[in-house]
């Protein structure tokens, strides 16, 4: 067998928010409350209550932020058993509170006349954030989420990282165009009538009938769902890359026209809207767990589907095609209505679009900042949030949920992070990694030899009967060159030795990876969880 490889880094460099893992203790949630549709200010912590899965908690801290600036906290009687005594303050008292605005734009479902709109009055509007807030932006593409600016201050510098954005190419009349004609093709095969009109004795309820039903267009909702996902997985690894910034976090969520899973009838609609929120929970999960705050951004605005559409009058009927249009459209607000509401935030869509910042400035300038300390259990369980008002007529904002996340899961998703943004992994040692040939994996698959040395003088050895042990993990992230990455595995490394190695002894571990028969970037790492320590390598697989 031969081996060989391919580098691509192996020098580590430095990324911001990439040099260590998550920990985060104390659960903050940024609660916004109003009356009539007006700010109400003056609440004190006990106005307040706090339930997690159903169980009402104390509030440990608890401060009101007025225009930026932290308000006083005052002595409040806490709920349940808790004597009266002084909520601490979740942030210094009286200073001022910066809001971190992490812009993240989807190219890749994008159209670029209506995200460049965007992005131009995204510039324009500049000016209304605060010297003491800051904004970073990144950019996806479908394969790869590119950092265009990390925090900074500038509006010089973000003004012209804004203007450059919309230069980038953006594919969103690209996936439209292959949506519709795959779905004229169903609708073709499927609602043909004798006068051979695709839908004159349909009507818009026999389409829904007819796409719920047959089993092809299910495959569609998959493929949909598969391509989202991939911006979904992208937007969550942004939150992941830039987890710890001091004060407010919000991400503006430049969304394009995302083809989301559509509920149509009856209970397969209700399996389709349990699908949906499975597609973004990694989204959701990943904001409430670092505090973030969403306010997704339609980009697309009006789909510009209309009953004389030159375009719709090839594919059928134009009225019928125009209505189909603006429930896709309906269902795709339904979906960043849903980002928005399980996280605190608001959804801004057709004119709202164009003035975003200056709401999201507006909407973060003055809430309640409730803190508390959960048991952790780190068992990946999701945990359910309640904000509640003890005074009626008030109505209450605030984010629904967040994730246990277990140790494991966390180092997955922190190199998950690492690969699709293409960065180091902070201060990790090269690790020394060679790829065999590859060999026949089914169809359309290959079975890929991987070789690693393992530094035994460099990971943690633990005392052992009459040796020595260290139990490691191996992770391998794969990207195929369609973007396709697939789920994360953790494989378990155990070493024995009968004493302490010699410096510069090595163990030889080989293992099989199964990937498509496509081009591959690799990211290989090997962790050891007593110490912390990181070896890493980057590989390029190129199939013969």
């Amino acid at each position: 067998m031969s081996w060989g490889s391919t580098a691509i880094a192996d020098e580590p460099v430095r990324l911001p928010g990439f040099s260590e893992v998550v920990d985060v203790k104390v659960i903050n949630l940024e609660a916004t409350v109003t009356r009539h549709g007006d700010r109400v200010t003056g609440l004190r912590a006990g106005d307040f209550r706090l339930l997690v899965d159903g169980e009402e908690l104390p509030i440990e801290f608890f401060s009101e932020i007025s225009g930026g600036r932290v308000a006083t906290p005052v002595a409040v009687e806490l709920t349940g058993n808790t004597a009266l005594d002084e909520v601490a303050p979740a942030v210094p008292t009286g200073g001022e509170v910066g809001t971190r605005y992490l812009v993240f734009i989807d190219d890749d479902f994008s159209v670029p006349s209506t995200r460049n709109q965007v992005l131009s009055e995204l510039a324009d509007q500049l000016d209304l954030l605060q010297p003491y807030d800051q904004m970073a932006v990144v950019a996806f593409d479908g394969r790869q989420v590119e950092l265009l600016s990390s925090w900074t201050r500038s509006l010089s510098r973000l003004e012209t990282v804004l203007e450059e954005a919309q230069d980038r190419r953006a594919y969103g009349l690209q996936h439209r165009s292959e949506r519709w004609r795959v779905s004229s093709n169903l609708q073709r095969s499927s609602t043909r009538s004798p006068r051979g009109s695709s839908f004159s004795s349909t009507g818009f309820l026999g389409l829904g009938r007819a796409l719920a039903s047959s089993p092809t267009p299910e495959l569609r909702y998959e493929d949909s769902g598969n391509q989202v996902s991939r911006v979904v997985r992208a937007a969550a690894s942004a939150l992941r890359g830039f987890a710890r910034p001091p004060g407010r976090k919000v991400m503006l969520l430049l969304a394009g026209d995302w083809p989301t899973p559509t509920p149509w009838r009856g209970i397969d609609g209700l399996r389709r809207l349990e699908y949906r929120r499975q597609l973004f929970a990694p989204l959701v999960d990943t904001a409430n767990r670092l505090g973030y705050t969403l306010y997704p951004i339609d980009v697309q605005g009006d789909l510009g589907f209309s009953a004389g559409n030159a375009e719709n009058s090839t594919l059928g009927s134009g009225r019928l095609r125009a209505r189909s249009a603006q429930q896709v459209q309906a269902l795709g607000h339904d979906t960043l209505h849903h980002l928005a509401d399980q996280t605190g935030g608001k959804a801004f869509l057709a004119g709202a679009r164009l003035t975003a910042l200056k709401r999201v400035v507006a909407d973060t300038r003055s809430y309640y900042w409730l803190g508390f300390t959960p048991s952790w259990q780190q068992d990946d369980a999701a945990h359910r949030v309640e904000v509640k008002l003890r005074s009626k007529g008030l109505k209450v904002r605030s984010r629904r949920g967040f994730q246990d996340l277990s140790r494991q899961s966390e180092v997955s998703m922190w190199i998950e992070s690492a690969h699709l943004f293409d960065a180091p992994l902070g201060d990790s040692l090269p690790l020394a990694v060679e790829l065999g040939q590859p060999g026949q994996g089914g169809f359309g698959k290959v079975l890929l030899p991987l070789r690693l040395d393992v530094p035994l003088d460099q990971v943690t050895l633990l005392p052992q009967n009459e040796g020595y042990i260290t139990r490691l993990e191996l992770r391998v992230a794969a990207t195929d060159e369609d973007g396709d990455s697939a789920d994360l595995p953790v494989l378990p490394i155990s070493i024995e030795l009968p004493g302490l190695p010699e410096a510069g002894a090595t163990s030889r571990y080989e293992t099989l990876l199964k990937l498509r028969r496509k081009s591959h970037r690799l990211l290989i790492s090997l962790h050891d969880p007593v110490s912390g320590l990181f070896l890493a390598r980057r590989l390029v697989f190129e199939p013969q």
